[in-house]
C-alpha cells in the first residue's frame, strides 16, 4: 500500500501534515515550557530586587537615623562646650577685676608683686583645670556623634554581607 492509500485508511502516522502537526505540537510545548522557565526566574529576579530595595531602603533609614542622632549629639555638645567656655569667661572677668581691685590697694612694690604672683598661679592652675574639663567634654561629645555612626556602619556591613549569601 501507498501513503496516499494510507491516509486514505486513516492511517496518518507517516503523512507530512501529520509529521507537521506534531512536530508543531512538540515545539509549542517546548516553547510553552521555556516562557514557562523565563518567567520562573523572571518571578524569582523581581522578588529578589524587591527584597534588595526593602533592605537598601531599611538601611538608607537607618542611615539618615543615624545622621540625625549624630547631629543631635554634635549639637547638644557643642552647646555644652559654649556653655562652659561662657562660664569660665565670666568667672574669670570676676576673678580678674577682684585682683586688679585688690592690687590697686597694694601699699608696697613687693605685696604687688606678691598679690600678682598669687593671682598668676590661681590662674594658670584654673586654667589647666577648665582645659582638662573642656578637653573631657570634647572628647565625650565626639564619642556621642560617632557612636551612632558607627552602629550603623556595623549594621550596614552585617546587611551586605547578607545580601551576599
Amino acid at each position: 500500500m501507498s501513503n496516499v492509500t494510507k491516509e486514505k485508511n486513516g492511517s496518518a502516522a507517516s503523512s507530512p501534515a501529520a509529521l507537521m502537526t506534531a512536530q508543531t505540537e512538540q515545539a509549542i510545548k517546548m516553547a510553552k515550557a521555556s516562557f514557562e522557565q523565563i518567567a520562573t526566574r523572571s518571578r524569582e529576579a523581581l522578588e529578589q530586587n524587591i527584597k534588595t530595595i526593602g533592605v537598601v531602603t531599611e538601611m538608607t533609614r537607618g542611615n539618615v537615623d543615624a545622621l540625625l542622632e549624630s547631629s543631635r549629639a554634635a549639637a547638644g555638645g557643642m552647646q555644652t562646650i559654649a556653655q562652659e567656655v561662657a562660664d569660665y569667661s565670666k568667672q574669670a572677668f570676676e576673678r580678674t577685676t577682684t585682683a586688679g581691685r585688690t592690687m590697686a590697694l597694694a601699699r608696697t612694690a613687693p605685696e604687688l608683686i606678691q598679690l600678682q604672683s598669687e593671682f598668676a598661679r590661681t590662674e594658670f592652675s584654673n586654667s589647666i583645670a577648665e582645659y582638662s574639663k573642656l578637653s573631657q567634654t570634647m572628647f565625650e561629645t565626639m564619642a556621642a556623634i560617632f557612636e551612632p555612626l558607627q552602629k550603623q556602619a556595623i549594621t550596614a556591613a552585617q546587611i551586605k554581607d547578607l545580601l551576599k549569601e
